[in-house]
């Protein structure tokens, strides 16, 4: 990512920048897994990326949920209702800040064990 949101990377505001946001994406991802016990990780990918199996949701922003994977079998209705939860976060993220869809493109979350 070499320009967002009207800010270059090499700069010192730049960089701030990046990581204000990197914060904020932890924050999210560490609320998420907190909300969804069953949740152990998923990934964000580029739809030319993805085969049509590993796809969960279509983000809508270029961007497709892939790999979700839970700790316990989940029916089709949790299993809908935690898809959903994520991509909603996901798309709250991308609404408040439009730079961090290519922050998002390709990274995997998982579920930090302590």
């Amino acid at each position: 990512m070499s320009e967002a949101k009207g800010w270059e990377m090499s700069t010192p505001q730049g960089r701030t920048e990046l990581v204000r946001l990197e914060s904020d994406l932890a924050a999210r991802m560490e609320m998420l897994f907190r909300r969804c016990p069953a949740l152990h990780g998923f990934s964000v990918q580029l739809g030319s990326s993805v085969s049509r199996e590993r796809i969960a949701q279509d983000l809508q922003v270029g961007l497709l949920l892939a790999d979700v994977v839970w700790h316990q079998p989940l029916n089709g209705d949790q299993a809908a209702t935690l898809v959903e939860e994520i991509s909603q976060e996901l798309l709250e993220l991308v609404d408040e800040r439009p730079e961090a869809t290519a922050l998002l493109r390709g990274r995997t979350f998982v579920r930090v064990l302590n």
